[in-house]
């Protein structure tokens, strides 16, 4: 077996924001696998556990309130909850909103989606779960008589709640067709609200949509009135501090509004945790109103973690390198010690990602052999073309179906990247009413061009015809103006009313019909996803927080948008021809290994070929093996030892500034 200092110079630094970072707590199974320490947040964790307990013991819907500063832990806590209690309650995440005008609906849209996974150990959607969990169906046989028989199982669900449902024909009959496996998706997307065109409506047997705020807000709570003898559901808003009003200012409001009109309302069997920056909340809170802030009935607080809770953290992220090691190490934090977390944390206590962030200098500084920490030159662009790359494939991974977003995200994410990459003249709401929030206007940097977007992907082509009149008005206004539609729906045919206005409008020059892919989309949300952690304060690289502006430039000189064809046929981006051949893809792959080899300094051969295999699935191993030789042979990176055996071989890349 190797010695543990072996084993430090071929492996990735176990610290490291990027090559370890997660994805989204709320949907990636690889979460479990974390080192975990228990002590930490356990108050808190034990106080959110309590009021659990009371709501779903009296079905009175209770809000917690989750502060702490940028780092504390705050979303990971709500990792935790989500594992240890999937068997008290059912779990929805929700993103953060693109608009204030449609948050009723997004945040139903994102409680179906929370509640379609499987919770740990189950075969079943949390939704079904619910469903099979409620009064109605605790008789077995009553059950499997309702399963067989649609009528029988409306009637049984309106006799069981005569009042207090919204639209509960079109609710019941939906939940039903929820057991059909034929139909199961296709009545998720009615409850979560996508406006169904009337082929769709018809199989499942009802006549209307879910298109409104008022509707949303009916159907959800819907959940909670059907629910008062299931497990609670705990709706987590996270990232707060990403609201925005149309002019950029602080939005929290409209997320405390939501709270509040829960408790007015009545509804029933939800646990609300709102997550937010302790700085901000003080911020904002004057700009709450006393009946939005009386609704918060526990606040609670993460503090900073004890010298002895890092060490544990420490010891945790490196026991894997200490069971490989021989002999084995004396400390438990070797090769980093407690006089260094006392010299920097004198006050005794430190914040997590603080700590995480001097563990991973203090690695690399070890493994490099430099004594002083202001001697590590962290690489910035290196390490978020890894980060992009990473981000980006686990949004390829999870994307299934343009329409898995609203209209209203889609625009958001096409916008945020817009003002990225230095667009002029950006302005949201380009067209007026109802679709003025699934549109935007800028001026082409290319082609010195007024554009105006309109992203429409309703199905429901009745729907459609009002989208193109707020594009035949928005025409008359801007005579300047070339108007784009991005759909990938079906536009219909010469029969519907709105596929003639469509084609009056959108097959007449300058003005065109784009089809955005899954893998335009990709890029625009991996985009939103990084400036929604950023404007949070969770973007971390090496061992600093990235800010929105910083990364927007990070954006715009790496160039990671590059290669989204939807940004180029916008003239958002100069139009280039795509990389096909081996010969064409090098430079990728060059430029990837080198960044491996710059954002760890000192790693072993097969462990960069690993690193770099998880992110060029179409490159095998072995090609990668003689990229590395091309890149030594140019000097780029140094093979410490290169008749060792491969799984031995150490690579080095000099930053110039070793000692």
């Amino acid at each position: 077996m190797a010695t543990l200092a072996d084993i430090i110079q071929r492996e990735v630094n176990p610290f490291d924001p990027v090559t370890l970072k997660t994805g989204n707590f709320w949907t990636d199974d690889k979460q479990k696998d974390i080192p975990t320490v228990t002590s930490i947040h356990q108050e808190a964790i034990q106080e959110i556990k309590n009021l659990l307990h009371t709501v779903a013991r009296d079905h009175y819907t209770r809000t917690i309130l989750l502060m702490g500063d940028s780092g504390c832990g705050k979303s990971y806590l709500l990792s935790r909850l989500k594992q240890n209690f999937n068997n008290l309650a059912f779990f929805a995440y929700i993103d953060p909103c693109p608009s204030s005008d449609c948050i009723w609906q997004h945040t139903l849209r994102y409680t179906v989606d929370s509640l379609m996974h499987a919770p740990a150990g189950e075969k079943e959607s949390q939704l079904l779960l619910w469903l099979k969990n409620l009064a109605t169906f605790r008789d077995r046989s009553l059950m499997k008589q309702l399963l067989g028989a649609k009528g029988l199982f409306i009637l049984n669900f309106r006799s069981t709640y005569p009042t207090g449902i919204f639209r509960p024909k079109d609710f019941f009959t939906v939940l039903y067709q929820l057991t059909k496996p034929e139909l199961y998706f296709l009545a998720c997307d009615w409850l979560r609200g996508e406006n169904l065109d009337d082929k769709d409506l018809h199989k499942l047997g009802v006549n209307t949509v879910i298109d409104t705020e008022e509707s949303a807000r009916g159907i959800l709570g819907n959940f909670g009135r059907i629910a008062e003898y299931n497990r609670p559901i705990v709706l987590c808003f996270d990232q707060v501090e990403t609201y925005r009003h149309s002019d950029g200012s602080f939005d929290i409001s409209s997320v405390f509004n939501i709270n509040t009109t829960l408790h007015n309302s009545n509804f029933k069997n939800f646990l609300v945790i709102i997550s937010i920056i302790r700085s901000q909340f003080i911020e904002q809170k004057d700009n709450l109103h006393q009946s939005e802030l009386a609704r918060l009935d526990k606040l609670v607080t993460l503090n900073q973690i004890s010298l002895n809770e890092v060490e544990s953290l420490w010891s945790s992220r490196l026991a894997h390198l200490h069971s490989r090691a021989e002999p084995k190490p004396k400390s438990k934090l070797e090769p980093l010690n407690r006089e260094q977390l006392q010299q920097h944390y004198p006050g005794g206590k430190a914040n997590i990602r603080d700590s995480l962030a001097l563990a991973s200098k203090l690695f690399l500084a070890y493994k490099t052999g430099r004594e002083y920490l202001d001697k590590i030159e962290e690489d910035l662009p290196a390490s978020f073309d890894l980060l992009w790359r990473q981000e980006l494939q686990k949004t390829q991974d999870n994307l299934t179906r343009i329409r898995q977003f609203s209209s209203q995200e889609l625009i958001d994410m096409l916008q945020k990247v817009a003002i990225a990459l230095q667009v002029d003249r950006v302005k949201n709401k380009f067209l007026s009413g109802k679709y003025g929030s699934y549109s935007f206007s800028y001026k082409s940097p290319e082609k010195n061009q007024l554009f105006g977007v309109l992203w429409c992907e309703e199905p429901n082509l009745k729907s459609f015809v009002f989208a193109m009149k707020a594009c035949e008005k928005a025409k008359k206004q801007h005579r300047d103006c070339t108007f784009i539609l991005l759909r990938a729906e079906t536009v219909g045919n010469a029969k519907n009313k709105g596929y003639q206005l469509y084609k009056k409008i959108f097959r007449r020059s300058p003005h065109r019909h784009l089809q955005p892919s899954l893998d335009d989309v990709s890029y625009l949300k991996t985009y939103q996803k990084l400036a929604n952690e950023a404007i949070a304060g969770d973007l971390v690289l090496g061992s600093q927080t990235i800010t929105l502006l910083q990364l927007q430039s990070l954006v715009c000189h790496s160039q990671v948008l590059a290669e989204c064809n939807l940004l180029k046929k916008l003239a958002i981006l100069p139009s280039k021809n795509g990389m096909a051949t081996k010969e064409q893809l090098q430079p990728k792959v060059n430029e990837l290994l080198l960044n491996l080899a710059k954002v760890h300094k000192i790693i072993g051969k097969q462990k960069l070929i690993e690193q770099a295999s998880h992110q060029l699935v179409d490159v095998e191993p072995k090609e990668i093996e003689q990229y590395l030789a091309k890149l030594q042979a140019e000097n780029e990176i140094a093979i410490v030892n290169p008749d060792a055996l491969l799984e031995e071989q150490i690579i080095m890349f000099d930053d110039g500034n070793s000692q």
